[in-house]
């Protein structure tokens, strides 16, 4: 059975979260706040965290940026008002690996959160590539550790997902359906800016110039292609 924690400070929203997660089969634990949450990610062990923006003392944000800094590598979902493409980024930035905007249809919610876990388990395949080595970058799939020369980097695992699909297709056209099925479950309502915004990320760490990328092309009107050796 799958635990999920949820932080969320709406009472009558968390309610209804739980008992609907509950019904779908998950194990829930619920927080009223962003310091409790931190509290339980540090005596339990989640297979999924949904994460309010908007708390009372620490914000979504805060309590991100304090468990990606301790190396916890749950996958995070987001929940947020906050909607517009720098939030978005800003949210990705702080070590979010999906995000959906407020108010949300719950049976989106649901997909959101078996396509997270489904994936999660595509990572932990044993036999996918668990390294990539390409230039002066080093990839670790296990700890989603990356080294760009003497740079170290703590990818989130989407993140880190996308950068396996990479390096095991790499000097193929991905398209951009195929991320989807493989790093998102397919779920159609998923936005192309979800994956744009992963692929800007991705530049940004690996990419001499993110604006003038080498390894991370795109193929208009296919996808993307990792050119990486």
């Amino acid at each position: 059975m799958n635990r999920i924690l949820l932080v969320e400070d709406d009472t009558n929203m968390a309610m209804g979260l739980v008992f609907n997660l509950k019904s779908e089969g998950f194990e829930v634990t619920h927080c009223p706040d962003g310091e409790a949450g931190l509290a339980a990610m540090a005596t339990g062990e989640f297979d999924l965290l949904v994460l309010d923006w908007m708390l009372p003392g620490a914000d979504g944000l805060e309590v991100l940026r304090e468990l990606r800094k301790k190396n916890v590598s749950v996958p995070v979902l987001l929940l947020t008002a906050r909607d517009t493409k720098e939030d978005i980024v800003e949210g990705l930035d702080s070590g979010a690996d999906d995000y959906l905007a407020k108010p949300f249809d719950l049976n989106i919610l649901m997909a959101r959160i078996r396509s997270l876990l489904r994936s999660r388990a595509w990572l932990n395949q044993k036999e996918v590539s668990k390294e990539a080595r390409f230039g002066n970058a080093h990839i670790n799939f296990e700890t989603f550790e990356a080294s760009i020369g003497p740079t170290q980097v703590k990818l989130s695992y989407k993140e880190a997902m996308i950068m396996k699909l990479f390096w095991e297709k790499r000097n193929q056209v991905i398209t951009r359906e195929e991320l989807l099925q493989k790093v998102w479950g397919i779920e159609g309502y998923i936005q192309s800016r979800t994956v744009d915004n992963h692929i800007v990320q991705l530049r940004k760490i690996f990419e001499e110039n993110p604006k003038n990328p080498k390894l991370i092309l795109s193929i208009h009107g296919s996808g993307y292609k990792f050119v990486g050796q």
